[in-house]
């Protein structure tokens, strides 16, 4: 009898989940319908995103180890190697060919492998090597000790490396009795744990440090260089011209005396070098102008390679070197003379062969064949063990097409002399074989892609279903939400319980058993909850105007703009473009507005929103796509903003930005209560203190400051950012959660000097918004520290253009009453305000603004849909390193920051100006779950159709450059979007609304 498996759920479960829906509290239930939404969510990104990003497959095997049986088929050409790595060193940074201008910082200064290259042709060679994307270190070091190609996904891993099981270079060495020595970057001690006979690992993320690793290198690598007898390969890796990279730029003083440095140390290196040791230097990628690498543009994937051998030339004559060959040749951008061209994995294969130990398995690199050229037949023997090799792999890889497709071209080569005919031929496999796997390696499930659209699909369905039912349900919305969701708790555990079942029977596996249950209950409770939006009364009431139906069209939109390429490499041009057309559509209605002081205010709102949204999107980081017409100001000195104005702008806005705050408070008498104290004193010095922090960054490395104070900076710098933190993370959020209401409570005497019955509240009616409103100052004051210095600037922008879009949507609703009210009453004449219906639902076009507003913060400050602009400085804000999970969890911030303070702010739409009245007459939990869910349903729409579109262009030529990195920021924003939704409405609104009940209580008592 088969054992039951895990994907069973019992009747009786199910039951008693049903009963826990109906018994739990509103407040609860808001937060589990929040909390379902994202798990939902999560399983559909989940099944889409194993389905489209596809590892490759890693073969175990090993190429056997010369010996007696298996005699080595070529002399290795030197028996010792030095192989220097220095972190992001672009091509240009060593090649005797500059841009025009040249760059005195980074141009000429680290010189010589280019003047060895002129005086000693045939013993040193300088190449472009092509690093293949991604572009982060622990990738990189992968390909020149494997020779293998990264994935898409591999990315993720740099922060978390582990252990090399496939066949290696270094293995290899190991196999062959090589003694290994190391120091530098600690990466290599993650992947090669047991490798090195001597090993000195420094800490390789602190890019605050750019000279720790390096003088460890050179204080290590010296001394054994005086002992060749310890060694047979010395690998060294600094970090300083990466870590300059990050911090200032390849454009300053810093890069060009860190390369001067390197110079120095390649000139002590030649100069102890024997005649029969190779020197390798290379760089394991480049980097674009503002000194950040992970893309594939044209500056981060040229790294240079320089290969010198003092002793035995590494090129033989001219004549058996160019012998009817015609080499790869690359123009670096800007320069007028071109550099021979490899790919960075071929040194693995010509390393190999020139030390005398086997090619790696995996290995999909070509040798480079100048270093085999000095005679026709070593040539030709390099270039067949190449072959061999990479045919054995293919084989073993079980893909007999690519063998016949390979060897198919290979016999197209059409030269008379034999062994210049074969030599073309093994070349003509290698690069052959490289292009095929690449191409097979970009296979996707399409069953996984299916399940995966049909799960985020019908989420959107489901999520666009409970928004209405909500919004139709008024006060009684909980009737509606306990219905939907114990009818799809019923039907969707029931289906997955069945389909576990199955699963788990057939496959014996319940690890399966579990996924298939997830998935299937995930996919049927959606599709329950999305069937009311096929019946004709769900959407009773919505409204088609003008006004109400810009929303939807907008996201209408924006889902369709991602079936094109150029629209997602624009996408921030057409999020300026959403939101000032949004502005406009309210300036338009402002004429209709029912009073005068309305129209003047709806004009002047929308004027100043527009303008804050064109100032924001002057604040920009150019993908490589968009050249030459877009112009980075994101960075200090950009556009030609003075360096220092960036980090004093700051300290003025944070100045301002209170008193913004304050005076929207005033307007509705909420300043009041807690909210002096809060803003002017307690809030204004965390986040001034805060832009402080970056102008300390920049006085670092100012090259006015004495040297002898950078310590003290660097001190002032690390507590200052403590300081803030903890009084962000612990005295705010106490302080608003002990503290009162933003209301001031007045009992004014009678004529005769008794005390009067009656009290005055002062901000009643913003009892709500203006409590709420403190929690989201709270989630500022996380999101600021974390955020470079211009960021800091858009991030008030962004807080301004919330406030402004709230008071319009807030005048909107009155001017709504007012002619509701006028055109009820019998006597319009005698209309007086809070006459009437005074409920007006928040509609979707009311939460869409908020949306674009989160999208326009993640681009003005400075990111992209690329890996290069994730700004990895943000990691040691208060910390001398890497310290885990808080360096992690900062650049997440830095990154998503600003579309997870929006998402917090959500509920103001509903809160904002809305009076507490007595029996829930004014839904305002009901309300709040309706613009939450409209908000999740944005993210959700655009996410899907980024998902969608991807799977349908997955064959299309940018699919990895622009469709898969769009996808996945629109996954992780989703479920950020979620995940502060869930906080939102069960933090910050649940503590708001009894402290309004409680306050309220007291005072009628």
């Amino acid at each position: 009898m088969a054992e039951p498996s895990p994907g069973v759920v019992p009747t009786a479960a199910r039951r008693a989940a049903a009963r826990w829906v109906a018994g739990m509290s509103k407040p609860t239930l808001a937060v589990v319908l929040m909390a379902y939404i994202m798990l939902v969510h999560l399983v559909g990104l989940g099944v889409f995103t194993y389905g489209f990003l596809l590892t490759r497959l890693t073969i175990p095997d090993v190429s056997p180890s010369y010996s007696a049986s298996n005699p080595m088929p070529m002399e290795p050409t030197h028996s010792k190697a030095v192989i220097i790595v220095i972190d992001a060193l672009r091509t240009d940074f060593i090649s005797p060919y500059h841009t025009s201008p040249a760059s005195p910082f980074h141009h000429g200064v680290l010189s010589l492998p280019a003047e060895l290259s002129v005086s000693q042709p045939s013993h040193s060679l300088i190449f472009n090597a092509y690093s293949d994307p991604p572009t982060t270190t622990m990738q990189r070091i992968k390909g020149i000790t494997t020779g293998s190609l990264p994935t898409f996904i591999d990315a993720g891993a740099n922060f978390a490396s582990t252990a090399i099981t496939e066949d290696s270079i270094i293995s290899q060495l190991v196999s062959a009795n090589k003694s290994i020595a190391f120091m530098g970057d600690d990466t290599w001690m993650n992947l090669f744990p047991n490798a090195f006979t001597q090993a000195y690992p420094y800490d390789s993320f602190n890019v605050e440090d750019l000279h720790t690793v390096d003088n460890g290198v050179i204080e290590h690598i010296f001394p054994l260089l005086d002992k060749p007898e310890q060694w047979d390969v010395i690998i060294g890796h600094f970090l300083g011209v990466d870590h300059v990279g990050h911090r200032v730029g390849p454009d300053r003083e810093t890069m060009r005396l860190k390369l001067k440095q390197m110079d120095e140390v390649l000139r002590r290196v030649v100069d102890k070098l024997d005649d029969d040791t190779l020197l390798v230097v290379l760089g394991d990628h480049g980097m674009n102008p503002k000194g950040d690498h992970g893309g594939d543009s044209d500056l981060e994937t040229a790294s240079a390679l320089w290969m010198y051998s003092k002793g035995k030339p590494l090129v033989g004559d001219a004549a058996s070197a160019s012998r009817g060959y015609e080499w790869p040749e690359y123009w670096f951008p800007g320069t007028d003379k071109p550099l021979r061209h490899v790919n960075q994995i071929d040194l693995v294969p010509t390393l190999s062969l020139m030390l005398g130990v086997p090619i790696p398995f995996n290995s999909l690199g070509s040798v480079i064949p100048e270093c085999f050229s000095r005679s026709p037949v070593t040539l030709k023997v390099a270039t067949h063990l190449n072959t061999v090799q990479i045919e054995r792999y293919i084989a073993q890889y079980g893909n007999r097409e690519i063998s016949h497709s390979v060897r198919r071209l290979a016999s197209k080569t059409d030269i008379e002399d034999p062994t210049t005919r074969v030599v073309k031929q093994n070349r003509a496999v290698t690069l052959a074989a490289l292009d095929a796997l690449r191409a097979l390696w970009a296979q996707f499930s399409v069953s996984h892609i299916v399940v995966g659209l049909v799960v985020l699909g019908s989420s959107v369905l489901a999520v666009i279903s409970l928004y209405l039912g909500v919004r139709n349900g008024g006060p009684q919305w909980d009737v509606y939400v306990r219905y939907a969701l114990d009818t799809a708790i019923m039907a969707g555990v029931g289906l997955g319980s069945v389909a576990g079942t199955f699963a788990g029977v057939y496959t014996r596996v319940p690890l399966v058993a579990l996924q298939v249950f997830l998935v299937a209950a995930a996919g049927v409770s959606s599709l329950v909850l999305a069937a009311p939006l096929f019946a004709g009364r769900t959407w009773r009431g919505v409204s088609w105007n003008l006004g109400r139906s810009i929303g939807p069209i907008i996201l209408i939109l924006h889902a369709l703009s991602f079936a094109s390429n150029s629209y997602i490499m624009w996408e921030d041009r057409v999020v300026v473009f959403f939101l000032t057309t949004i502005a406009a559509v309210h300036f338009g209605r402002a004429l209709t507005a029912p009073m005068a002081s309305m129209r003047l205010n709806l004009l002047g709102l929308s004027v100043g929103f527009a303008a804050l949204v064109r100032f924001m999107g002057l604040s920009t980081v150019c993908r490589e796509e968009q050249q030459p017409y877009c112009t980075v100001t994101f960075y200090s000195g950009a556009a030609g903003t003075p360096e220092w104005a960036v980090y004093v702008l700051p300290l003025v806005a944070f100045g301002v930005l209170p008193r913004i705050v304050a005076t929207v408070l005033s307007w509705s008498k909420s300043y009041a209560g807690p909210a002096p104290v809060f803003l002017a004193a307690v809030w204004r010095a965390v986040i001034t203190s805060s832009a402080f922090y970056w102008t300390l960054d920049w006085m670092e490395t100012w090259d006015g400051l004495n040297p002898e104070r950078i310590p003290l900076v660097q001190l002032l710098k690390l507590w200052l950012a403590r300081g803030s933190i903890g009084i962000a993370l612990g005295a705010l959020p106490y302080l608003w959660y002990t503290s009162g209401l933003c209301i001031k409570v007045v009992r004014e005497p009678d004529q005769t000097g008794a005390r009067a019955d009656e009290v005055e509240v002062y901000g009643f009616g913003n009892a709500f918004g203006s409590t709420y409103l403190l929690f989201v100052l709270i989630a500022f004051s996380i999101v600021q520290l974390p955020s470079l210095a211009v960021s800091q600037i858009v991030l008030c922008a962004l807080v301004t253009a919330m406030l402004i879009h709230l008071e319009l949507v807030d005048t909107q609703r009155d001017a709504v009453i007012m002619q509701r009210n006028f055109a009820n009453s019998a006597n319009p004449g005698a209309f007086e305000p809070g006459q009437g219906d005074a409920i007006v639902r928040p509609s979707f076009t009311d939460v869409v603004p908020f949306a674009l507003l989160a999208l326009l913060g993640f681009f003005a400050t400075g990111h992209q849909a690329v890996l290069a602009t994730i700004q990895w400085k943000a990691a040691f804000i208060g910390f001398d390193t890497v310290v885990y999970p808080w360096s992690p969890l900062l650049v997440v911030i830095n990154t998503w920051g600003p579309i997870a303070l929006v998402a917090v702010a959500v509920p103001l739409l509903a809160l904002w100006n809305i009076s507490p009245r007595p029996n829930d007459t004014v839904p305002v939990l009901g309300h709040t779950v309706q613009v939450a869910l409209a908000f999740s349903t944005y993210f959700a729409t655009i996410t899907f159709a980024s998902a969608l579109c991807a799977a349908w262009l997955r064959r299309h030529l940018m699919v990895w450059k622009v469709f898969a990195p769009r996808f996945m920021l629109g996954g992780v924003t989703l479920l950020v979007v979620d995940a502060m939704l869930i906080i939102a409405v069960g933090v910050g609104l649940r503590v708001t609304t009894d402290k309004v009940w409680r306050t309220f209580k007291s005072v009628s008592v």
